[in-house]
């Protein structure tokens, strides 16, 4: 079972560069939607803004979900000194958000600045050892524009004002080992690995694909994006670190995460394709972690949830994967997509 590794790369990429923090996603909604047509499927669209794909004349039983949107920041002050408070959008350590570029978004989602987010007490030079001793959390991170006169008078009369969008560059970087660094891999990378297992073999007709717009606030699946689904795969990143099992180099399925155990079925299912068609994979249990369908779960939708995931370290920081790792959940998508539900 081949897989296109430029097309997979390429669109991994392309999702990259385009800023995404979560419902802000009209962006990235719309690239995807017209690389999803190309490859046969229809869209459309729900209210909040996640996008739904199908074949035409398609009765899904089956959902695979991927989220679309990612963390990001959000201004909620202009200080006396040229520089702008931000908070979270996502769950994310204000550590990782030291030296990260970023970009400064209008009410249109056009671009007004660019920027740096950095500690309150930035440089050594000046504040020697008490760098050392500030908090690392977001009430020490600021930002910096790449403005002349960022006095808070200057920068509202540019339209930068309270509640602006901070998007975070992902700033790739693909190794010639095979690694590819960036922000943003959650969920961007699985999103990649869906489309090159699409474009290898199609979407059959029993398959909905779910694209939300907010899972990184823990918002996820809704029962108009799941009307008629059994069963749902849901693609994300595994977090490598101490305590954990994650198939560096393969596919991580999920077996329990924290709102428990996901599907035996479900689960019994990704394993079976991993073994039948040799495609390098571990299991593990993610006590910090939740995912589209957990959503769908604690609605009270009926549905099967498995989790499958490529394997990353330092998640929702300055995140990593290797190629192979990649391949790997592409080919097991793909296998799933050829395996339908039983009647």
């Amino acid at each position: 079972m081949s897989m296109d590794t430029f097309y997979l790369e390429e669109q991994l990429l392309a999702l990259l560069a385009i800023p995404s923090p979560s419902l802000h996603t009209t962006s990235i909604a719309d690239h995807l939607a017209d690389e999803l047509a190309r490859l046969g499927l229809t869209t459309r669209r729900t209210v909040r803004g996640d996008l739904l794909a199908e074949t035409p004349g398609s009765a899904p039983r089956r959902a695979i979900t991927a989220h679309l949107d990612t963390l990001g920041a959000m201004v909620v002050g202009l200080k006396e000194n040229g520089r702008l408070a931000v908070r979270p959008i996502g769950s994310w350590n204000a550590r990782f958000a030291d030296g990260a570029r970023v970009k400064l978004h209008g009410e249109a989602g056009e671009v007004l600045a660019s920027g740096t987010l950095l500690p309150t007490l930035a440089s050594g030079h000046v504040y020697n050892e008490a760098v050392d001793r500030l908090p690392a959390d977001w009430a020490h991170i600021e930002l910096r524009l790449d403005l002349v006169d960022t006095s808070p008078s200057a920068l509202r009369q540019q339209g930068i004002e309270v509640g602006a969008l901070v998007s975070i560059d992902s700033q790739p970087s693909v190794t010639d080992s095979g690694f590819i660094n960036a922000r943003h891999l959650d969920n961007k990378a699985a999103i990649a690995c869906l489309l090159a297992a699409i474009r290898a073999g199609g979407l059959p007709g029993d398959v909905r694909l779910v694209f939300s717009c907010a899972e990184e606030l823990g918002v996820g699946i809704t029962q108009v994006m799941f009307e008629g689904i059994e069963e749902v795969l849901n693609l994300d990143i595994a977090a490598q670190g101490e305590g954990q099992n994650v198939c560096h180099d393969g596919v991580t399925i999920a077996m329990l995460d924290s709102l428990g155990p996901l599907h035996p079925v479900a689960t019994q299912r990704l394993i079976a394709l991993c073994r039948e068609h040799q495609i390098p994979f571990s299991r593990d249990c993610f006590p910090y972690y939740y995912c589209d369908g957990d959503a769908a779960a604690k609605a009270g939708l009926d549905v099967r949830n498995g989790l499958a995931c490529f394997g990353a370290d330092a998640s929702h920081g300055w995140e990593r994967v290797h190629r192979d790792s990649l391949l790997a959940l592409s080919r097991l998508v793909r296998a799933w997509l050829a395996a339908p539900l039983q009647a």
